[in-house]
């Protein structure tokens, strides 16, 4: 438990750290923008 809670700990801090001091792309407004140009690159349904 007590592993579990430094290296819980430990990351929250190194990840705060690169966040604060590093330019971290945005992965979630990265996969909205895929997302949405698979959706403009599908084909209309031919009816």
């Amino acid at each position: 438990m007590l592993q579990f809670l430094l290296g819980f700990t430990l990351g929250n801090v190194v990840g705060m750290y690169l966040a604060q001091n590093y330019d971290i792309p945005n992965l979630a407004k990265k996969l909205e923008d895929i997302k949405k140009d698979l959706d403009a690159k599908k084909k209309p349904p031919s009816s």
